[in-house]
């Protein structure tokens, strides 16, 4: 049994509703009619690959893509993948600078694992590339008194994949990296878990999402949270 689990949020905890996939398809199938949700499921997935990427390069230079290109590079991804126009381009960049109109959702699974993590004295926490307002839809949704330690990216400075914002999450709670493990969606949540000395559990976002060949594969791949209790307890 670990003695802290790490988690994150979206596509881990919670989901968004309407998925930022969903936001997509609706705008580009305008333009394009015949357009197939898998297609932009697996532009989804080199946008999260163009952004961790990003981010990485980002922490390494310790310079910061001001927002407005970056979200014109994420629609940038979307549009070369899904061959879109300028225009269409254009208003998708718009549609993720406008923090659409969203709900969220637990994840299936949430409600039953965490208690049951609890219960068993496994240290829990959270760690986030995120902004502070998602501390209040943990609460709304009735999980954050679960968690020992939430280290949000918008407040400590530190980004994933660097490794030090999960070791500053051990550091909180108390507990060493080794014989921790993080449980993440992103490709380099699995770079970031091993960077900083954990195991990692990934539960990918959609089919088409890869780990690529410069980082190492997760000590576990799950469909869903549920599978998620054989390995953490």
């Amino acid at each position: 049994m670990y003695r802290c689990a790490l988690f994150d949020i979206d596509n881990t905890l919670l989901l968004k509703k309407p998925t930022i996939a969903e936001k997509v398809f609706e705008l580009a199938v305008q333009q394009k009619p015949h357009l197939q949700m898998d297609d932009v499921e697996k532009a989804y997935a080199a946008s999260e690959l163009w952004q961790g990427k990003q981010i990485q390069k980002e922490n390494e230079t310790g310079v910061r893509m001001d927002d407005e290109e970056y979200l014109q590079n994420v629609a940038a991804v979307y549009s070369r993948s899904l061959e879109l126009d300028g225009e269409t381009c254009a208003k998708l960049s718009s549609l993720f600078g406008q923090d659409y109109k969203k709900e969220y959702q637990l994840m299936p699974g949430t409600r039953e694992l965490l208690p049951l993590l609890k219960g068993k004295g496994v240290k829990l926490g959270i760690v986030s590339n995120n902004h502070s307002g998602v501390r209040q839809v943990l609460a709304d949704m009735g999980i954050a008194d679960f968690f020992e330690c939430i280290v949000i990216s918008e407040e400590v400075g530190l980004y994933k994949p660097d490794p030090q914002i999960l070791q500053l999450a051990c550091e909180k709670l108390g507990v060493p990296c080794a014989g921790s493990v993080y449980v993440g969606d992103h490709p380099f949540d699995v770079l970031c878990a091993h960077s900083a000395g954990m195991e990692a559990v990934w539960l990918p976002a959609n089919r088409f999402m890869e780990i690529p060949d410069f980082i190492s594969a997760p000590e576990y791949t799950i469909s869903s949270l549920a599978e998620a209790e054989k390995i953490l307890l």
